[in-house]
């Protein structure tokens, strides 16, 4: 009674120091710098498993390679300005709601009409909104001071508005993840640009209380975009393409001019496929995200401090529930945890430093759990792995060692699947070979014949000779026993094509559910775990069957009524085999649904055959059985099987008690 009392308190202890564990990890995660690259994939994923979101409103037209190509423009230096009357008479005359540059016009051109011309065509679009730079500098021996890099004044003037087009802050890897919407002095163009569009986001404080955070709609080239060469060509574009859109106008990266640096920046997406967006594309989601009012908001510390609190109890109680249990409902916390942070940014545009939780807290409480408990568990672990590792795979006798298996001898009653197999005509191969070559036959078959059970889950219950006797449903339970059984059996019959020094070896299977006494049926001396019963006989005589009706896979009934529409079999017959008193039903497994083809036909033949069989018409039972060995190429087992059993009907004649059950003389 002691004993116990002190392993409550050490089970009570482990429990306590798991949930301080998992909380002070959570807290030291949120407060310090080494867990940012968790806030930033806890930001990113959301927007990795969502769908693409409509941007219809905006269009980007991009001053790129191409169109320097097609407008003779100079790859690194400063396009001829006057490109851009007409591309805002183009926009003018389509209807563009808005149009804003993330070019910097802060230079006059060599050429002041070009200016003039430009000035007039802002004047006369009335919707254009210029974009604005920000520079570092550092007087000598100062401190580091930025400056505004605002548009000319006459194009100032001309247009409905300027901003600075920047992204702050910039994260380690290159990503925009914030919303910034300008200084204290100087908002952004985007910013700007909404404030023209009447968005209702611009009505209230520039610097808002809580932090805005950019909502992305796709990964790159989620907008609709075509470059400036396209924009100019009257054909490039329909009429009427930019009507009621608002229009970013822009460079790419290769463009190097329109850029104090870099012009391709990091987003969600880029996780993993390192393909980076280009300022323009950024600068366009920032603006419908003003326009539409669906930026993102972190939730704020306090809440963020409830839920580490709340999921590090949860953890810390992981070291209650076994290891199994503990892995089990780890992941289902640390999966609603992901669920719930998706469905906040997809739905509420709310986000919050989930990874935290979800990949540090659960998987440190589940790291608790296990080492906690792993002095009491690992002595009863080791001897089930080592009693079970010559029967199951080391997946299955992990399981075994988890669960509460008693090694004692003895058994219980449970309902299982039986396979037999053997290879066909096995004595005839190896009569003539040394026993250093059937041992190496041996071998190999039963290796292979070995793995296909263990990947399905299977126990190998002992090798008999060149049979394999294994069963699905014990020791560990299994409610899908007869389809894994089956799906072994399908499996299998790719050995039939196995050839080993020269031999064809062709695998035979019978296969049958029943209830058996499975357990440790051996001493207290000597482990063996085995089953015994009537259906672990039956499934032994349908294997030897099948070299009666030249067969390679045969299940009773039992079998067939669990496996529903995923298998293609056919009945073969009521049969009364050697020593029993009932008749069962028999078929015979061909393949899975899908695998071959052509097989209803010739199926549906015997069957008819088999029908009037049974009724006693031999003559046409005859002529269905001979149709379907025809329609199978000329060999057919069970039809050959049928027309030799109507010809010793008909020579010995029958009785009038006639039942169509077909006796089977020998075991």
């Amino acid at each position: 009674m002691q004993l116990r009392e002190l392993k409550r308190l050490a089970r009570a202890l482990s429990i306590v120091a798991g949930c301080l564990l998992a909380i002070g990890a959570g807290f030291a995660c949120l407060n310090y710098s080494f867990a940012e690259p968790l806030t930033r994939t806890s930001y990113d994923l959301p927007f990795v498993w969502r769908a693409n979101l409509d941007t219809h409103e905006i269009v980007l037209v991009y001053l790129d390679e191409e169109s320097a190509k097609q407008l003779q423009q100079p790859i690194d230096d400063i396009w001829n300005r006057s490109l851009h009357v007409p591309l805002l008479e183009r926009l003018a005359k389509d209807g563009a709601r808005l149009v804003v540059y993330d070019i910097i016009f802060d230079q006059p051109s060599p050429d002041a009409a070009r200016d003039t011309a430009f000035a007039s065509a802002l004047q006369s679009s009335g919707k254009v909104i210029l974009g604005g730079g920000l520079e570092i500098v550092q007087p000598m021996g100062g401190v580091k001071q930025e400056r505004i890099l605002a548009p000319l004044k006459t194009f100032r003037k001309a247009a409905a508005g300027w901003g600075i087009m920047v992204f702050r802050p910039v994260d380690a890897d290159y990503a925009v993840r914030q919303l910034f919407t300008g200084t204290s002095d100087i908002p952004t163009g985007t910013w700007k640009a909404a404030e023209v569009l009447g968005a209702p986001a611009t009505r209230e404080p520039r610097e808002a209380s809580v932090q805005r955070w950019i909502n992305y709609y796709g990964p790159k080239n989620t907008f609709s975009s075509i470059n400036l060469a396209q924009a100019l060509d009257p054909q490039g574009v329909p009429p009427g393409f930019f009507k009621d859109k608002i229009v970013l106008v822009g460079g790419r990266s290769a463009v190097g001019y329109l850029a104090a640096g870099r012009d391709e920046f990091g987003t969600p997406y880029s996780r993993g496929s390192h393909q980076f967006t280009s300022g323009l594309e950024i600068h366009a989601t920032i603006l419908l995200n003003l326009v539409r009012g669906e930026w993102l908001t972190r939730i704020s510390n306090q809440k963020e401090s409830a839920i580490l609190i709340l999921v590090g109890l949860i953890a810390g109680a992981l070291a209650a529930l076994r290891p199994s249990f503990a892995v089990v409902s780890a992941l289902i916390v640390s999966f609603a945890i992901a669920c719930l942070a998706f469905l906040f940014v997809w739905h509420r545009q709310v986000w919050f430093d989930w990874m935290v939780p979800a990949a540090i807290q659960m998987p440190l409480g589940l790291a608790w759990s296990v080492g906690s408990q792993y002095l009491l568990e690992s002595r009863r672990r080791k001897e089930l792995r080592r009693a079970f590792g010559f029967y199951l795979s080391p997946e299955m006798a992990d399981k075994i060692a988890d669960s509460d298996f008693d090694l004692k001898p003895g058994g219980k009653v449970v309902e299982v699947t039986v396979i037999f197999t053997d290879l066909e005509s096995f004595t005839s191969i190896t009569e003539n070979l040394d026993p250093e070559e059937v041992t190496e036959i041996l071998t190999s078959y039963f290796g292979q014949t070995t793995k296909c059970i263990l990947e399905n889950k299977g126990t190998i219950i002992k090798y008999i000779g060149d049979a394999v006797f294994a069963a699905w449903g014990a020791p560990i339970d299994d409610p899908q026993h007869a389809m894994r059984a089956v799906e072994t059996a399908c499996n299998l019959r790719c050995l039939s094509e196995l050839v080993v020094h020269g031999k064809t070896l062709r695998t035979r299977v019978g296969i049958h559910s029943g209830k058996v006494l499975a357990g440790n049926l051996g001493s207290n001396y000597r482990f063996d775990y085995t089953m015994i019963g009537d259906a672990v006989n039956f499934a032994s005589r349908l294997e030897s069957l099948n070299k009666y009706l030249s067969t390679q896979v045969l299940i009773s009934d039992a079998v067939r009524q669990q496996l529903g529409d995923g298998f293609i079999t056919r009945q073969l017959g009521e049969f009364r085999v050697a020593g029993k008193t009932n008749s069962v039903i028999i078929h015979e497994l061909l393949c899975r649904c899908g695998a071959e083809s052509g097989e209803k036909q010739w199926i549906d033949v015997f069957e008819q055959g088999l029908s009037v069989f049974r009724a006693g018409e031999f003559k046409a039972s005859r002529d269905y059985m001979t149709r379907t060995r025809e329609l199978r190429g000329g060999s057919d087992g069970p039809s050959e099987f049928y027309l030799r059993k109507i010809t010793d009907l008909e020579a010995n004649g029958h009785h009038g008690d006639w039942t169509g059950i077909v006796q089977l003389s020998d075991k």
